[in-house]
């Protein structure tokens, strides 16, 4: 088995070896991943989650087993910004892959001059200001409310639909879920089909802001026990929606192929 990292500030990750198959889902910059495989110029790789899918080689860089099992779990940053210029280690030259989007995890050892330090997986370094950054504190992931959760995934509203889309440029419904919660440090799996094994499950007239709805192959955020913030591709994107008939947003089909809400916060 071989060992990398995303060199790229996104890569599609393909459920097959070629370009322009069904997307899986998105890798972020700097993320590590184990290499099983090469197919027809893609790597079959495998996230720290055991989440799988296929890449394109070229916009990964391998390193060591070492240096694998060094980086892996240090990200303690994120990128809170829509995008964020990515900057030479000196911080003065802006440099590929130029910008970094919103939900980017990443390993920041030090700051200085309000810009922070960037250590990659390979140990070299990059620089991005520290105005685009939030630190992640998973022991703080507690204290996080449901308005706290809404009010990041409002900054998306309008944002179009993309199948496999974890990124401002566009999301499907798990990967806007999935891509605000770790904003907090909150980890949830990928796909929908696994969030809802997570958290408690309560009953829908006990829903709270910041549950998760799930319904038929769907999911997002609650707002309040009637409303619904997800990105939709019947929407267009990413849309606030009731599930009170009468009401000028109300989807009949989310009414109807209600699933089950589960609650990950402690906090309402």
């Amino acid at each position: 088995m071989k060992y990398g990292w995303v060199s790229s500030n996104l890569v599609d990750l393909w459920t097959k070896p070629q370009f322009n198959t069904e997307r899986a889902s998105q890798l972020f910059f700097a993320r590590p991943l184990r290499i099983h495989r090469e197919k027809t110029g893609h790597y079959f790789v495998e996230l720290h989650d055991g989440y799988t899918g296929w890449v394109d080689c070229r916009y990964i860089r391998t390193i060591s087993r070492t240096a694998y099992n060094r980086y892996t779990g240090k990200f303690n940053s994120c990128v809170k910004s829509a995008s964020a210029a990515l900057y030479d280690r000196h911080g003065k030259t802006i440099i590929e892959p130029f910008h970094l989007y919103y939900g980017n995890q990443l390993f920041i050892r030090k700051t200085e001059s309000g810009m922070a330090r960037i250590i990659l997986p390979d140990n070299s370094t990059l620089s991005i200001k520290k105005s685009n950054l939030v630190p992640i504190n998973r022991a703080n992931a507690r204290q996080v409310t449901g308005r706290d959760l809404i009010k990041e995934a409002s900054r998306f509203l309008g944002v179009p639909y993309l199948w496999g889309g974890v990124t401002s440029v566009g999301f499907d419904c798990s990967g806007l879920v999935q891509t605000v919660l770790s904003r907090f440090g909150i980890k949830v799996p990928r796909d929908t089909k696994d969030q809802i094994l997570v958290g408690e499950k309560v009953e829908r007239n006990c829903i709270k802001t910041g549950d998760l709805l799930f319904f038929e192959r769907h999911v997002g955020f609650a707002i309040g026990k009637n409303k619904v913030i997800h990105s939709s591709v019947g929407g267009g994107g990413v849309r606030i929606n009731s599930l009170t008939r009468g009401d000028n947003d109300y989807r009949e089909d989310l009414d109807r192929d209600f699933n089950q809400a589960r609650r990950l916060l402690c906090s309402s």
